[in-house]
């Protein structure tokens, strides 16, 4: 009984058409199918890391994105072969890209970028190298892809350790949970000097895409923005065993919704699905 993967990230946009032409232009997603207004995305041939676009209401008159620190689910994360290609492809599809940053990362070194895309949405996107990246359907079926599918959904929490420990009650394993600061991750993702990221990695039993990350912060200024209208709403899990999985993470702390949906961490949704459906 466990949580095993993200089968697709449901995203609230005002303009779904819009919205689609920028993940297209900027990540190489291509839309696998149409429905009442909606877009699903991902890579042909992936069963998971995918991006479904749903209709929602016009962003209210001043609205400004969210900062990257702000609680919520927030970001999401895909791997890049080459980082000053998708530089320029996220710019040119009307992102905001921020200059890659390579930083120590266990014995070796990573290099990553982060940029703001359409309807707000933070992402992070780390050089996939030969041989040490996580499992990616994408790029074993396509070694001239740029791009993989989705690889990770990052939630952006005020407690962080009850965030992990309720998604390790589902059956997900923390792969990393480490503390970053200093000058190279304050480039990375523009915090302000001083300031502290923790990061939870966390992974199903076949690490496959797409995975789940926390986060959290602290010396930064955030804001509650859950009642934004757009932006990144539900994670559909792939579950050994829907029902009995749903269960425990009732016990863990979730608050169901309407329609068989939990309420997890951050405000986000959360829905299951059982992986004979993939």
């Amino acid at each position: 009984m466990s949580l095993r993967d993200v089968r697709e990230v449901v995203v609230a946009s005002p303009d779904v058409a819009e919205s689609a032409r920028f993940h297209r232009a900027a990540f190489d997603l291509e839309v696998l199918g149409t429905d009442d207004g909606s877009a699903l995305l991902g890579v042909p041939g992936s069963t998971g890391g995918r991006l479904r676009l749903v209709p929602a209401a016009d962003r209210p008159a001043g609205w400004t994105p969210p900062a990257l620190w702000d609680p919520g689910a927030r970001l999401l994360g895909i791997y890049s072969r080459d980082l000053s290609a998708t530089v320029s492809a996220i710019a040119d599809a009307g992102g905001r890209p921020r200059t890659p940053v390579t930083y120590p990362y266990g014995a070796a070194s990573l290099s990553e970028l982060v940029a703001q895309g359409a309807d707000g949405i933070w992402w992070t996107v780390p050089q996939a190298v030969a041989g040490a990246h996580r499992p990616s359907p994408a790029f074993a079926a396509d070694a001239s892809r740029l791009h993989s599918e989705l690889h990770t959904v990052v939630l952006v929490v005020d407690d962080h350790d009850a965030a992990v420990r309720f998604f390790v009650a589902g059956g997900l394993r923390v792969a990393f949970d480490g503390t970053m600061t200093g000058p190279d991750f304050e480039e990375l993702v523009g915090m302000p000097a001083g300031a502290a990221l923790r990061l939870a990695f966390l992974v199903g039993p076949d690490e496959a895409p797409a995975r789940v990350e926390i986060m959290s912060f602290t010396g930064v200024t955030a804001a509650d923005r859950g009642d934004d209208p757009v932006g990144i709403r539900r994670i559909v899990f792939v579950a050994d065993d829907p029902a009995a999985d749903r269960a425990v993470l009732i016990a863990a702390g979730a608050q169901e919704l309407d329609g068989g949906l939990l309420r997890g961490p951050a405000g986000v949704e959360i829905a299951l699905v059982a992986r004979e459906q993939r």
